[in-house]
């Protein structure tokens, strides 16, 4: 009998004979997890960062704004205002529209897809500014959508009145633009809008910042317009080191820095396979830089484009509703070393986002969460508490302390820790893994009947979602889930419908106690990861024979659930094999578990499953014990 382990500690053959393999390269489908450091886990949850916006409309951009003494803001753009996170309540204030833009009242993005581009950039005098602009936004009475927020207000850029430095491009009027970057000491505007005029193969640049303003004047020396050789439209841009890289429909670009003052841009194309076909889905790290389009995902260093989705070839094409495709947004998470794409599902009857494909960029791994967000963020600002300062008002979950996984020294220290931000379709803005509970909401009252509604804080939930409910008080009846106990198997609730302060569940619940108080619902993470197809001596010509399989889990992630498949069955002939370590009998953090096969296939696989609202689950390594069996057939 020969062993062969999935796990990341070593790779090739021992001489114990046992055959290490890669993780990376040993699971063909993963949903809600991922491989961080070589071992396969389901995905944290994501909790509320602040309360939710005001205006209670889409998020469309979230933005680090660099101040010039050093510190930062957290700028948060929903469909009408721009709101600014404030450190000392922890929530967003909107902020006013002032100078030739009072009576303008706010923005209207008119397209889901209209995402706002913005850049810090500092005034002539070395004062605060953030630019932003985006072809979506409703334009003023001055037909611009160039704005700026001075630390105080929101007015318009190209008003000289506003920005008395301002001076248009010789060819026209500027009213709009697709991106704005800070780059070779430049206001960038990409694919503007001059003299009603769209161009979209185009660098606007001003003068560098001077004393005098040139920083914000279009036509002094060192201003002036690249133009890129091509007819195709430009769909992103990221900042590469000394590169700008520009995404385009069918190829990529790069607008190189060079040394003459008064042509600051030599345009270069990139040997690529394809381009780019969402305008905000373009993410780097790591000197690269990966973009979304509808037959692939690309990579490009700045030399060379590559398509980097081998793993999952035809994912873009048939996974991603064609028809919303520019709905994609892109970001990424340092904390587990991914980048992430919001995008819409073909099937989905949501009209935003429904799901996330998600890349490790060391494990070379991709999988796909299942939470709806529009766009992703990054900060390290928050608020520091005292621990009586600590309760609910500032996060829910911490209205009872055994519904969070949160450690306790480590409650309210928002101050300084990086975080991967989310915002949503309803005004939410979100923490992604800051805990293992998902979408959550405190319950303040049961409606009981044939059907059960609860009254609930502020949430994000919607029909079809799976919950599990605890610490209801009175109605006990109706608790699915013990926090304590982490419950090996409970049957979920299904939401029928709901609104952000109700949700109706698919429980009869006329026969039930009356609630008398508390009680929270959260959503289940639904984890799998499915294993490629497995029979080392398949070159040989020879079926595979497993005798069984061994699992070391982490003793306090919870039960974990395998489905055995043989050859290209659609049904397993194992099925829900409950794996269970004790988080008391164990001495140790991990726990090997062994399920029996006993079984010969041309090819076996495994699935790997479990349904939790608030555990972790953590499989450091899988040992397969096999041999080999008689003839493969077919």
């Amino acid at each position: 009998m020969e062993v062969f382990e999935i796990t990341g500690f070593q790779t090739g053959i021992s001489r114990a004979g046992v055959n290490y393999l890669q993780p990376g390269d040993s699971f063909q489908n993963i949903s809600n997890g991922y491989i961080y450091r070589q071992i396969l886990q389901s995905r944290k949850g994501i909790g509320f960062f602040a309360p939710r916006l005001d205006n209670q409309t889409r998020v469309f951009g979230i933005f680090e704004h660099f101040l010039p003494d050093g510190s930062k803001e957290l700028l948060v753009f929903d469909q009408n205002f721009l709101n600014k996170y404030n450190t000392a309540t922890g929530v967003f204030d909107q902020i006013p529209f002032g100078g030739s833009m009072v009576a303008y009242g706010g923005f209207n993005i008119s397209s889901k897809d209209g995402y706002v581009s913005g850049t810090s950039y500092s005034t002539a005098t070395n004062t605060e500014r953030f630019i932003f602009c985006g072809n979506s936004i409703t334009p003023n009475a001055a037909s611009s959508q160039i704005f700026f927020y001075d630390g105080t207000n929101v007015k318009d850029f190209t008003s000289v009145a506003d920005n008395p430095n301002y001076t248009n491009p010789p060819s026209g009027t500027l009213t709009s633009s697709k991106y704005v970057v800070f780059f070779n000491g430049r206001l960038n505007f990409l694919a503007p809008t001059i003299a009603a005029t769209a161009f979209n193969q185009t660098i606007l640049f001003s003068g560098i910042q001077t004393s005098a303003g040139n920083g914000d004047k279009f036509d002094v020396a060192g201003s002036g317009e690249a133009v890129f050789d091509t007819y195709e439209d430009i769909t992103g841009v990221k900042i590469l080191g000394p590169i700008l890289v520009v995404n385009f429909t069918r190829s990529n670009w790069t607008a190189e820095k060079t040394t003459d003052a008064f042509n600051p841009y030599f345009t270069r194309k990139i040997a690529s396979v394809l381009g780019t076909n969402a305008d905000f889905s373009a993410v780097n790290y790591d000197a690269t830089i990966k973009s979304l389009g509808k037959t692939g995902v690309i990579g490009t260093d700045g030399r060379q484009s590559l398509r980097v989705d081998n793993k999952i070839p035809y994912f873009t094409q048939n996974e991603i509703d064609a028809k919303d495709f520019n709905l994609t947004y892109g970001g990424f998470d340092r904390d587990t070393n991914q980048f992430l794409w919001a995008y819409k599902t073909p099937e989905s009857e949501s009209l935003t986002q429904d799901s996330v494909l998600v890349n490790n960029y060391e494990e070379d791994t991709w999988a796909t969460y299942d939470y709806r967000v529009s766009v992703y963020g990054q900060t390290d600002l928050g608020i520091d508490l005292t621990w009586d300062q600590i309760d609910e008002t500032i996060d829910p979950s911490w209205l009872q302390w055994d519904t969070t996984e949160q450690l306790w020294n480590e409650i309210g220290l928002g101050e300084a820790t990086q975080k991967t931000l989310a915002g949503d379709d309803l005004g939410f803005v979100y923490e992604l893994n800051s805990d293992f509970d998902d979408y959550y909401a405190t319950i303040s009252a049961i409606t009981p009947g044939s059907t059960t509604i609860l009254t609930v804080s502020e949430s994000p939930f919607v029909a079809g979602d799976q919950v599990a409910i605890s610490n209801v008080e009175g109605m006990t009846e109706i608790n699915n889930y013990n926090t304590e106990e982490s419950t090996i198997t409970f049957e979920p609730y299904n939401i029928i419908s709901a609104t952000t302060t109700s949700i109706e569940i698919d429980v009869d619940s006329t026969t039930f106690s009356a609630y008398t108080a508390n009680g929270s619902i959260q959503k289940l993470i639904a984890f799998s990861a499915e294993t490629v197809p497995f029979n080392p001596y398949r070159s040989i010509g020879r079926r595979c024979y497993i005798s069984h399989v061994e699992f070391l889990l982490d003793v306090t992630g919870g039960f974990l659930k395998v489905d055995v498949y043989e050859n290209e069955d659609d049904s397993p002939y194992k099925q829900d094999i409950l794996l269970y370590p004790d988080p008391d009998g164990s001495i140790n953090r991990r726990e090997w578990i062994t399920m029996t096969v006993d079984n010969e296939a041309n090819f076996h696989r495994f699935v790997l499953k479990q349904t939790s609202p608030g555990t972790q689950i953590r499989i450091t390594s899988i040992r397969i014990h096999a041999k080999p069996g008689g003839l493969t057939s077919g």
